[in-house]
């Protein structure tokens, strides 16, 4: 009885104790974490003071530096468009690992097919009876920073349709961060759904040497995903507590938060960067062939486009954004660019190769609405510069009966190739690959019943 008596008396004393221990070993827990989340705010809080200060990337409202790039524009107007673009996002899609979700403003378009908007839009799907442009990119050709009727695409459609008073469907493609191989992958979707236009443009160059290692954003962000999944529960919450990210932070200081690494992360030999330039244009040529030969199959003229680029033959003197680090961010550009010029130099890339990297050598003015995003002027530069080829070299002829988005098989359900340069099956002169039958028996697929669903 006396020990019953003695624990009886102990007891509340110690759950007390117990109590206290345990509420303050929480509120020590929480306080630790707030204090942790504070140094992370305080820490992306100087990073973007750092890029403020001498060498920024963009400018995230008016600057008076940038009234010339935005020409028309009042203060509100420019405030307006930085943040409108500002407030696209990406999401998941199959395939291609990501592409713009659907957004709408005045400045700038998303359709929830998966194009930019641009000026005088045409209908999707594309009409059967009027040429149609497919233009792939990265956010260059996207148009990041200007509206959509600025966009390479929309001008490239004003352009065409002013030169040969014909209607002309262009639709933009451009996406942000994409490479030249995430852009085949699209277009061979666009296919494989029945959406076949008659040219299609490739506009590359930033973003491949961006990602010259071949992996798309975001990949190590889907890599860490995929494995979570093989983590327990309590072990990913954990990982999410503000002591664990500062903790994991200090263990890999120069990762940066946005997908890229910090100068001297990034640095390499050139030895080392040499060799993987030159596995990035094998690769290049590799998968430009695997465009063409899906473009031949279904009878689209593909011409690819290798892109300017603020560090390649550019008066620095008139670049806004000229002091930003380009070769601590992208290491790989002004090697990567020597590289390739010499490849367009020796014609290795063919006809349907337009270099339009030089266009702005000699020029003394402005062209860049941030570090590497082409102006309206710009834009369309490089617009005029891509129909001008096209119509020197004789590539397509824009004023030739389009394809009516058939597809020709013959018995055993195999399309066939004739390759025309002459004529095509209506006896109007073009220079492309054409379907044709190499049997009696026939079967035709229309677009709109079979190989062109409403949506996408």
């Amino acid at each position: 009885m006396t020990l019953l008596k003695g624990l009886s008396e102990r007891l509340p004393k110690w759950y007390a104790y117990a109590g206290v221990i345990l509420l303050n070993t929480l509120i020590l827990f929480i306080g630790i974490n707030l204090v942790c989340d504070a140094v992370l705010d305080y820490r992306s809080y100087l990073k973007k003071q750092e890029r403020k200060r001498g060498a920024p990337y963009s400018y995230r409202k008016y600057n008076p530096a940038l009234a010339e790039v935005h020409p028309g524009l009042s203060q509100e107007e420019v405030n307006s468009l930085i943040a409108q673009n500002g407030a696209v996002t990406q999401g998941y899609e199959s395939f291609t690992q990501f592409k713009e979700n659907p957004y709408q403003s005045r400045f700038v378009n998303i359709d929830p097919r998966g194009f930019r908007r641009i000026g005088n839009q045409a209908p999707w799907p594309p009409p059967n009876d009027q040429f149609t442009v497919f233009v792939f990119g990265g956010s260059t050709t996207y148009g990041y920073g200007i509206s959509d009727e600025e966009t390479i695409p929309s001008h490239l459609q004003d352009l065409i349709s002013k030169t040969y008073s014909r209607p002309v469907n262009v639709f933009n493609f451009g996406r942000g961060s994409y490479m030249s191989i995430q852009e085949r992958v699209l277009f061979e979707k666009l296919l494989l759904h029945g959406y076949i236009p008659d040219l299609a443009i490739f506009i590359d160059g930033l973003n491949d040497l961006c990602f010259y290692q071949g992996e798309p954003a975001y990949t190590d962000t889907l890599r860490a995903l995929m494995a979570e999944g093989r983590v327990p529960s309590p072990t990913r919450c954990l990982k999410e507590l503000p002591v664990m990210k500062l903790i994991n932070l200090l263990a890999a200081p120069n990762h940066d938060k946005d997908g890229f690494k910090l100068p001297a992360q990034r640095s390499v030999s050139s030895a080392t960067m040499h060799k993987q330039i030159q596995e990035y244009v094998q690769r290049f040529k590799r998968n430009k062939r695997l465009a063409e030969a899906a473009a031949a199959e279904f009878g689209v003229t593909p011409i690819f486009v290798w892109q300017p680029v603020p560090v390649y033959k550019y008066d620095q003197s008139c670049n806004i954004f000229g002091h930003f680090n380009y070769d601590g961010y992208v290491p790989a550009l002004k090697p990567g660019y020597d590289a390739m010029a010499e490849v367009a130099r020796l014609g290795e890339l063919g006809d349907n190769f337009i270099w339009s990297a030089d266009i702005q050598e000699g020029l003394h003015k402005p062209l860049y609405v941030d570090a590497i995003h082409y102006s309206s002027e710009m834009a369309r530069m490089v617009a005029h510069h891509i129909l001008s080829t096209i119509e020197r070299r004789d590539l397509v002829a824009f004023d030739r009966q389009p394809h009516s988005c058939t597809q020709v098989r013959d018995k055993t359900g195999a399309n066939s190739i004739l390759d025309s340069p002459g004529v095509d099956n209506q006896g109007n002169a073009i220079n492309l690959k054409i379907h044709a039958a190499r049997s009696t028996y026939q079967d035709i697929l229309t677009c709109n019943a079979v190989l062109c669903p409403q949506s996408w």
